[in-house]
């Protein structure tokens, strides 16, 4: 009951100050026509545009009376990048030793070819709002328990090297411990196409599901896919892997021109950076204003570094099939059928072994006997198929090549051979081997699989075999 008046006292606050400040859209609009525009070249890390941008949000920074939080000042250099870190402190004398981190990244990938890349979406959009962000938490410290990081990341295109080198210091300070979630803003500048704001991570905070859910109320918002996403590598990375912190990157989605020339400022939709600059600054003040927030235990799966324990998937695809006749030495084609089904998988580092179940047809052809080298007959069959396999694996929940061998058992539902009287054993196994290949939640893979015992009953000794073409979903 506590939390809950907490969360729709800071909710009311916030919609006050939200309605009060209608000059923070165009705000938004003049930082992110600056940080996107053809004069700073595309941003690239390292570059004297990138320094400029870094000077623009340097200056809004220093505007609005943020303080740096490292004692040598705002600007935290490594190598040849240099981020901006600034901290609003916290009003309560034990909690303002604890953070909530916010961090996105200005740099961008400077030019295609001949042609600008200005990176309005990635990351103009995210930099804008954190300035916003930081504007509306500075205003209502007061708020505040916790004490709040800005961060601005350097050479996040490079490989994520801004937010590693910050959590790398932090973690020397021995200051890493007491950051109690980590927040990245990338992509937020395409909401309306999009259609809704994807939040990856909230399983990694207690109620982090309610907290975000609760401070969306009162604002043009949909939100929504909370854990799961193909393409989640943002700064998030280096807190969660090396340091076990709760992270949460909020992004509008892939539908941007994402690193292409057309990724312009005139893109962006305004009024859902707007909403989303608001919506953070609240969920910001929640996790700095509760005792009671703290992690879930939990790390978000694109950041563990390693395959889910238990998987399941469905997939379906396409089959070819031909029958070999050992004692002859000939083996005939086939034509397509198709294949449909579930599998569920256990992964223990390296190894996989999955056990699968899928309705499949198949078709090949049989030489006549009346007529072997001019005419042949078309057999059929529709069966269930079970193969269980033992698979070798890199250990990766993003990116995955797999290789597996196993054995296989078909029940076949129906058996015709054109024109002929057919009796099939109902039971077919064998072997089989496969191959393939995992990007976030799609795989692709190709199965052999060969008949071991007889196709008839009373007949020629024969076998078959299908390959089958998959492409499927992990869920």
């Amino acid at each position: 009951m506590k939390k809950t008046l907490l969360s729709i006292v800071c909710v009311m606050a916030f919609a006050v100050a939200w309605a009060q400040d209608t000059d923070r859209k165009t705000r938004l609009e003049n930082h992110l026509y600056y940080l996107a525009s053809d004069s700073l070249h595309g941003r690239k890390a390292g570059s004297e545009d990138a320094a400029k941008a870094r000077a623009y949000i340097l200056e809004q920074w220093k505007e609005m009376g943020l303080e740096p939080f490292f004692n040598d000042g705002f600007e935290d250099p490594f190598d040849s990048f240099c981020n901006l870190v600034a901290v609003i402190p916290g009003c309560d004398p034990i909690l303002s030793n604890e953070y909530i981190l916010l961090g996105a990244h200005y740099d961008h990938i400077g030019y295609k070819g001949d042609e600008i890349c200005n990176g309005a979406d990635d990351n103009a959009s995210g930099s804008s709002a954190l300035i916003e962000v930081a504007r509306m938490l500075k205003e209502n410290r007061d708020n505040l328990k916790r004490s709040v990081i800005i961060a601005a990341f350097d050479a996040e295109e490079l490989g994520l090297f801004g937010s590693a080198h910050l959590a790398s210091r932090m973690s020397a300070d021995s200051i890493i411990q007491n950051v109690k979630c980590m927040m990245s803003l990338d992509m937020v500048g395409w909401y309306a196409r999009n259609g809704k704001l994807e939040l990856l991570g909230a399983g990694t905070m207690k109620d982090g599901r309610k907290i975000l859910e609760d401070n969306a109320q009162g604002l043009n918002l949909k939100i929504g896919k909370f854990e799961t996403a193909i393409f989640t590598a943002t700064d998030t990375r280096s807190f969660a892997q090396s340091y076990r912190v709760p992270t949460l990157h909020v992004y509008t989605g892939l539908k941007s021109p994402y690193h292409k020339p057309a990724d312009d400022a005139d893109l962006i939709d305004y009024d859902g950076l707007d909403d989303i600059a608001c919506f953070i600054s609240r969920v910001t003040t929640d996790m700095a204003s509760d005792p009671e927030f703290g992690p879930s235990g939990k790390i978000a799966t694109i950041h563990t570094g390693e395959n889910k324990p238990f998987e399941v998937a469905l997939s379906g695809g396409f089959t070819t099939s031909s029958m070999s006749f050992p004692k002859a030495g000939l083996t005939s084609g086939g034509s397509l059928g198709w294949t449909a089904g579930l599998t569920a998988q256990y992964n223990h580092k390296f190894m996989g072994y999955r056990l699968g179940a899928f309705y499949e047809t198949g078709k090949a052809y049989f030489p006549d006997q009346s007529n072997l080298f001019s005419s042949k007959l078309t057999y059929r069959q529709e069966a269930l198929e079970v193969p269980l396999t033992f698979m070798l694996q890199n250990s990766s929940p993003m990116f995955r090549l797999y290789f597996g061998v196993g054995a296989n058992a078909r029940y076949l539902f129906s058996s015709s051979l054109e024109n002929t009287d057919c009796s099939t054993n109902s039971l077919q196994w064998g072997i089989h081997f496969m191959f393939g290949m995992k990007l976030g939640h799609l795989f692709i893979e190709d199965y052999f699989l060969n008949q071991a015992n007889g196709m008839f009953k009373d007949g020629p000794d024969a076998n078959f075999s299908i390959t089958t073409c998959k492409i499927g979903w992990v869920f």
